[in-house]
């Protein structure tokens, strides 16, 4: 009998949480401009609490749609905050600055410092700052958002973002982009130049001429990339096709389908897996630490060189030339050459210690 009474107690109580969330106020605005701007323009927007559609277009202006929405379970309170809710513009010739601004409830200098912490949680409201933009195709963008998405169509300017708890979609070839993201996707068909920084988040590339990524606990495809630097920690990267690839790994898993010229890595606690390189000369230069390397070598051709510390080295048994020369009989070092193909214009370099290098025909 009690049993039954809880279990009517909890359903009235669900009851009552379900009507409080769904009684919920909107109140909505929109705001809309229109300016003067040319190709050589230049954006700049902060925003904070909802999504940036940028549209490109052939005309010498920039059109600003503002849709904002505040909900609450109170009308007034969501109708104050709405109020409050006042993006600002400068502009300045061909330049359009635009922050999304939320005023002071209260001007005390208390109330000032938690508003800045996050003034949306202490009013208890829901608010979302959504903008459509269209300007110039070849106008500059420098955007910063948090808690939500950038998505660019038909635009191929220059690029500076900052997104942090939402993702950023670029659907056309840019040529140069400065990203800096948290938690969050990134996707972008190609761009030519970029340096991308990236935690906690994932990356989809499909095309780039000059790649410098510095990312953490992240996940990264390439299919197709020239010249990639990576500085990466505690990341799952996958790579169709490169040119060159050069930087450091710790604590990495790197996938490399098929690299032409060469690799220059410093691995610590990582993992390489190179499964071919096509320039019978590539150079190969790896200082690793107790790192897992597996490189094939089919039709290469190569002086070999390592000086290692402990650890594991496995060789075909096509190697001609081979020498060990033993440098610490203590700490185990020990210096390894050795030749493979002909005539031997390529190089493979390792030093390190521990670890397992496997190369395999």
């Amino acid at each position: 009998m009690m049993f039954t009474r809880y279990k009517e107690i909890v359903f009235v109580a669900l009851l009552m949480v379900s009507f409080s969330v769904c009684s919920q106020e909107m109140v909505t605005k929109k705001i809309e401009k229109t300016l003067e701007m040319t190709h050589t323009g230049e954006l700049q927007l902060n925003n904070k609490y909802g999504n940036i559609i940028v549209n490109g277009w052939k005309q010498n202006s920039i059109e600003i749609i503002i849709d904002i929405k505040v909900t609450n379970k109170k009308k007034d309170n969501a109708k104050s905050l709405l109020d409050r809710i006042k993006p600002e513009f400068k502009t300045a010739g061909d330049y359009m600055s635009i922050t999304s601004e939320i005023s002071d409830k209260n001007k005390s200098l208390f109330s000032r410092f938690f508003n800045k912490i996050n003034p949306i949680d202490l009013d208890k409201s829901n608010v979302e700052i959504n903008y459509t933009i269209n300007l110039p195709i070849n106008a500059e963008i420098d955007v910063t958002n948090k808690f939500g998405d950038v998505i660019l169509k038909n635009w191929n300017g220059k690029l500076k973002a900052n997104v942090q708890h939402g993702d950023l979609w670029i659907n056309e070839a840019i040529t140069n982009a400065n990203i800096d993201m948290k938690f969050g996707k990134l996707r972008t068909k190609s761009v030519d130049y970029a340096s991308i920084y990236l935690k906690n988040g994932s990356i989809d590339i499909e095309e780039s001429k000059d790649l410098i990524l510095n990312t953490s606990g992240s996940t990264i495809q390439i299919d197709v990339v020239s010249d990639l630097e990576l500085v990466s920690s505690k990341d799952e990267i996958t790579v169709e096709q490169a040119d060159k690839i050069h930087g450091e790994l710790s604590f990495s898993n790197a996938q490399i389908n098929s690299v032409e010229n060469g690799i220059n890595l410093i691995m610590k606690v990582a993992e390489l897996r190179v499964y071919k390189i096509n320039n019978p000369d590539a150079v190969v230069t790896i200082n690793q630490e107790s790192s897992e390397i597996n490189i094939a070598i089919s039709n290469l051709a190569f002086k070999f060189n390592a000086t290692l510390e402990e650890g594991l080295l496995r060789l075909p048994k096509t190697f001609s030339n081979i020498n060990t020369t033993v440098l610490d009989k203590s700490k185990r070092i020990r210096e390894i050459t050795a030749s493979y193909g002909s005539p031997n214009l390529g190089a493979f370099r390792f030093t390190g210690k521990k670890g397992i290098i496997t190369l395999k025909e």
